[in-house]
């Protein structure tokens, strides 16, 4: 009977280097974000269960984590192999893929990130529907009849 196990003679076993992967699901994207092990995070726009993913952004805000946000969780499990995805953490990247990666970080930073505090404070208004508009226009049009005949 051959052995299942033939150490090679005269050579230690050397390590090797893991391979840069993509790492996913909520609890690994957590701890890796809370280890600051994280460079940037991805997350899933339509999760089912908006209470899974929702504290995310604050957690990757305060740890100084990049993150965004994207259209379709079916697109993140496109990137790992599975249907549907929630979100997904790079924590090692090739090393003739760490430009594109730092700017596209730069990018996602400077347009999202860093503007947080000022999207949150614009809540819109002074748009209104054209019945509104039509509405207002009318009383307008009506308060200025009735000025005129006073005037004379």
């Amino acid at each position: 009977v051959p052995p299942l196990y033939v150490p090679s003679a005269g050579k230690g076993d050397a390590p090797t280097k893991r391979p840069p992967v993509l790492r996913a699901g909520v609890n690994t994207v957590t701890t890796l974000v809370e280890n600051k092990e994280a460079q940037w995070v991805v997350i899933a726009h339509d999760v089912d269960l908006i209470e899974l993913v929702v504290f995310l952004p604050a957690l990757c805000r305060k740890m100084g984590v990049p993150y965004c946000i994207i259209k379709g969780k079916a697109r993140l499990g496109r990137l790992v192999h599975r249907k549907t995805y929630t979100s997904i953490a790079f924590t090692q990247v090739n090393p003739e893929d760490k430009g594109a990666l730092a700017k596209l970080v730069e990018a996602i930073k400077t347009n999202d990130n860093d503007r947080y505090d000022e999207i949150c404070r614009h809540w819109g208004g002074n748009v209104l529907g054209p019945k509104s508009v039509a509405h207002i226009a009318k009383l307008e049009k009506a308060k200025a009849k009735e000025l005129a005949t006073k005037l004379g």
